[in-house]
C-alpha cells in the first residue's frame, strides 16, 4: 500500500491532472478498449483507469492497492481510447506518467518489467541477449560504411528475434545505393519499453547516452524499422525526457516506410511483381501515436500484383491492438497473444493471402498468435515484402 499524501508530491502523474479532469465519465471507451472485456471490470477500462487516479491525486482514495496497480498495467497504450473517446483526454500520457509515479514510489510492478530493467542495464536489451551478438543478423553481402549520415537502428527485436525484418531492410538500402551504417554492437536501447514500463529515470539515461553516440558518429539521418523506436525517438525523448534530437543535433528521425516512400518515388527502387492479397495491419505506434498511415501503404502499393486490402472497419485510426504493446506482452503473455488471435480474426474477413505490418513487436506477436490458433497465414514485415519484390 502506498499513502495517498506520497503520490501528490510526485511530478510524473500530478502533471497531467488536468488532462485526468477531461474524462466525462461517458463510458463510450469501454467498448473501444481492446483489452477491456479479458477482465470484465470497470477498473479495467479507460474510464475506470482515470478515475482512479484522480481520486488518487484529489485524495479521494486513501492508498493504492495492488489490485489497482495491476489494471494501470493492464493496458497496451494503444490509445484507441483517444482517437474514440469524445474528451480527448490522453489517455496513454497519463497512463504511461502514472506507472512512473509507481515505480517512482516503490510499489509492486510487473516483475517481468523488472527482469527487462535488469537485462537492459547490464547487457543493453530487454531480453538478456549478449551484447556482442547485437548484429548477428548483418548478412555476409552487405557491408555498411564505417562511417555514414545515415544509420539504420534495427532495434532489440529486429536484433534478436525477428531479425528478417533487419536483413531485408539493409538488403533493401544496400539496392537502392544509399550510404549507411549500423552501429552493431554499440548499439543499445532506445528506451521505448522502459517508458512504457514506468521506468523514466533509467529510460533518460539512455537517451542522453543515445545523444552523445549519434553526436560522436556523426548521424543526420536515423532510420529505424522498429514502431516503438521510431515514436521514442521522435516524440518520447522531446516530451517525456528532455532530449530532443532534432533541435540538438539537427537529425532527422524517419520509419523505414517513410524511406522506402521516398526511394520509390525517386525511382531508386523499383519493384517487380508479386501476386499476393495482402492487410495491412496499422501498428500503434506509428499510426494512431504518430499519424503515420500513407506510407506503409504507398510501398505496398507500389508493388506490381499486390492487392492491398483494408481490414474491414478496423484500419488506419480504428485499427485494433496487436497486443504487444505498452508492456503488455511482457506483463501478460497469455492475454496478448489472445488479443493477435483476435486480430488475426479481423484481418482474415478481408480474404487475404497474407498479413504486413511495420513494426518486428507487432510481427512477433502476429506470428505466435497463428501458431497457438494454428493458422497458416504469412505475416510479414514491410522490409520483407519489399525486399521479395526486388528479388533480394
Amino acid at each position: 500500500m502506498v499513502e495517498e499524501g506520497a503520490l501528490l508530491k510526485r511530478i510524473p502523474l500530478k502533471d497531467y491532472y488536468d488532462e485526468i479532469c477531461k474524462c466525462m465519465r461517458c463510458g463510450w471507451c469501454r467498448g473501444l478498449c481492446p483489452v477491456q472485456d479479458f477482465v470484465n471490470r470497470e477498473a479495467n477500462a479507460p474510464r475506470g483507469r482515470i478515475q482512479i487516479l484522480k481520486a488518487l491525486l484529489e485524495g479521494d482514495l486513501p492508498n493504492i492497492s495492488n489490485y489497482a496497480i495491476e489494471r494501470l498495467y493492464f493496458c497496451t497504450t494503444c490509445a484507441y481510447c483517444l482517437w474514440r473517446g469524445p474528451s480527448g483526454v490522453k489517455t496513454v500520457d497519463v497512463i504511461e506518467a502514472a506507472r512512473a509515479t509507481l515505480v517512482n514510489l516503490g510499489c509492486v510492478t510487473p516483475p517481468a518489467h523488472k527482469r527487462i530493467l535488469e537485462n537492459i542495464r547490464s547487457v543493453k536489451n530487454p531480453f538478456g541477449e549478449p551484447q556482442e551478438k547485437r548484429a548477428e543478423w548483418l548478412p555476409d553481402d552487405v557491408k555498411p560504411l564505417e562511417k555514414a549520415p545515415t544509420l539504420y537502428w534495427a532495434g532489440c527485436m529486429a536484433s534478436y528475434r525477428v531479425m528478417d525484418t533487419s536483413v531485408a531492410t539493409v538488403k533493401v538500402l544496400k539496392a537502392s545505393d544509399v550510404d549507411f551504417m549500423i552501429l552493431g554492437p554499440r548499439e543499445g536501447e532506445c528506451g521505448s519499453v522502459l517508458i512504457r514500463a514506468g521506468y523514466w529515470s533509467a529510460a533518460k539515461e539512455l537517451a542522453q547516452e543515445n545523444r552523445r553516440l549519434f553526436k560522436d558518429v556523426g548521424v543526420r539521418t536515423l532510420v529505424t524499422s522498429c514502431a516503438g523506436c521510431y515514436r521514442t525517438f521522435s516524440y518520447d525523448y522531446p516530451m517525456k525526457l528532455g532530449v530532443d534530437l532534432h533541435k540538438e543535433l539537427g537529425m532527422e528521425i524517419i520509419h523505414s516506410s517513410q524511406f522506402f516512400e521516398c526511394l520509390i518515388r525517386d525511382g531508386k527502387l523499383k519493384p517487380e511483381g508479386i501476386k499476393l492479397a495482402v492487410a495491412y495491419h496499422d501498428p500503434c505506434h506509428l499510426g494512431r501515436c504518430m499519424g503515420v498511415y500513407d506510407a506503409p501503404r504507398n510501398v505496398l502499393k507500389a508493388i506490381p500484383g499486390v492487392v492491398l486490402k483494408e481490414v474491414p472497419l478496423r484500419n488506419r485510426f480504428l485499427a485494433s491492438c496487436c497486443g504487444a504493446g505498452g508492456g503488455f506482452r511482457s506483463a501478460f503473455r497469455e492475454f496478448s497473444i489472445k488479443q493477435a488471435i483476435r486480430r488475426i480474426e479481423q484481418a482474415q474477413q478481408a480474404e487475404i493471402d497474407a498479413l504486413a505490418t511495420a513494426c518486428p513487436f507487432c510481427v512477433e506477436n502476429f506470428r505466435e498468435g497463428m501458431k497457438r490458433a494454428r493458422e497458416r497465414l504469412p505475416v510479414y514485415d514491410l522490409p520483407e515484402l519489399l525486399a521479395k519484390s526486388l528479388r533480394l
